[in-house]
């Protein structure tokens, strides 16, 4: 309804396709009776106590008392979750996001946002369970935090809880204006929005992207994910350009890349959206497990799992200023420089599953870097890894291959 190009993937063979076992080990985990007991409690069915004695959240929209409350919640679930609850307040004070940092090992700086916001409608002194729109993807983001602590990642992942996204994306866009994308680069943003509905039985899902920075690169590691991982295989249909009527559109805005997973919205609308019957028990939990799952992988991949080499496990780097790639984006050949001297006992590209794609010849020593030559043409377009271990000290570098 708000798309104006719909592709309804193809479930290709998993033949040949490698599966990293951390991603499927993280996929695994996700517990589908955790969320929704979480959801019970955010839409109201089930109590709270933070501190405070036994509370209900009887509506989370921002004017009512129990916007805070659901805010105060998420701070003490961050907590247990062994982070620590990071606030960004804004509309002159009326506004709350929290957020949570896992930091990278190698990457620290770098970073894969999942988030969903936690704000609801209707609004007024009335109920407003909203258990699908979004309490669905914020219990999805807390699930996330449970299970991708478990593991260390070359990227820091950054688990973010809008809110007053229902006031016109206040939250994320008051998040994405402040990012210094110089400081701070975004590998990616998965945004999880209404996840937990499917009134026709179909399974149909989407995955809203754009052609601004490496969107479609994400959208094309969800496809992979999908396709690749045990337990997912989900129907899929790609919004291209997606809707913006969400908080990824927030980032899209700052020239982020970003991707929104959703139930089929377009053509399976909720009949609960924004009303007081928004409740747990129309959500069909099998498709939420599986949204979940795929919001959650997708941001694993992005992250890149620590290998489990114990090389690569101890190895530590900060930015390696002699690496880079030219042009990058890339699309026929590219040049690789590193500086020159003894070490170096690997460089090679691995795309966005972790497939080692190609090992990098040595070229001609130009001044003072090392040369080395992609014929990048021959790759599929993606998101793909650079990495070079040099002195027992792993780097790695992000490339796209524009379509």
């Amino acid at each position: 309804m708000r798309s104006s190009f719909l592709v309804i993937t193809a479930f290709m063979s998993l033949a040949g396709r490698a599966q990293d076992p951390v991603v499927q080990s993280i996929i695994n985990a996700v517990d589908i009776g955790r969320m929704m007991a979480d959801l019970d409690t955010l839409s109201g069915q089930a109590q709270v106590d933070v501190g405070n004695g036994a509370q209900t959240i009887l509506s989370r929209n921002e004017a009512q008392p129990g916007n805070a409350l659901a805010a105060d919640w998420l701070q003490q679930r961050i907590a247990e979750a062994g982070l620590v609850p990071q606030l960004d307040i804004f509309s002159a004070g009326n506004g709350e996001n929290l957020l949570a940092e896992w930091t990278g090992t190698v990457h620290p700086e770098r970073k894969v946002i999942i988030c969903g916001h936690y704000d609801s409608m209707p609004a007024g002194p009335v109920a407003s369970p909203a258990a699908d729109d979004d309490g669905s993807g914020t219990v999805a983001v807390l699930e996330a935090m449970r299970v991708l602590t478990q593991h260390s990642f070359e990227n820091s992942i950054v688990f973010a809880f809008w809110d007053m996204e229902e006031q016109g994306k206040l939250g994320s866009i008051n998040y994405a204006n402040g990012i210094d994308m110089d400081e701070t680069p975004v590998v990616g943003v998965v945004n999880l929005d209404a996840i937990a509905y499917d009134g026709d039985g179909d399974g149909l899902m989407r995955v809203h992207t754009k052609n601004i920075a490496n969107s479609i690169a994400l959208k094309d590691t969800a496809v992979l994910v999908n396709q690749t991982y045990t337990g997912l295989q989900l129907p899929m249909g790609i919004n291209l350009p997606g809707a913006t009527y969400s908080d990824h559109a927030s980032f899209w805005s700052r020239g982020i890349g970003a991707i929104l997973i959703i139930e089929d919205f377009d053509d399976d609308a909720n009949p609960h959206y924004h009303t007081t019957t928004d409740l747990p028990e129309f959500i069909d939990e099998p498709y939420f497990h599986g949204l979940a799952r795929l919001g959650i992988g997708t941001t694993a991949v992005l992250a890149r799992p620590v290998p489990e080499d114990p090389m690569e496990v101890t190895a530590t780097s900060g930015k390696d200023p002699g690496l880079s790639v030219y042009p990058n984006p890339m699309e026929g050949t590219v040049t690789v420089r590193i500086p020159p001297g003894p070490g170096l006992t690997g460089l090679d590209l691995y795309d966005a599953m972790g497939r080692h794609v190609l090992d990098l010849t040595p070229g001609a020593v130009s001044g003072n870097s090392r040369l080395y030559q992609v014929n990048a043409s021959a790759l599929a377009p993606g998101t793909y890894v650079l990495r070079s271990v040099r002195d027992g000290r792993v780097t790695s570098l992000p490339v796209v291959r524009t379509p």
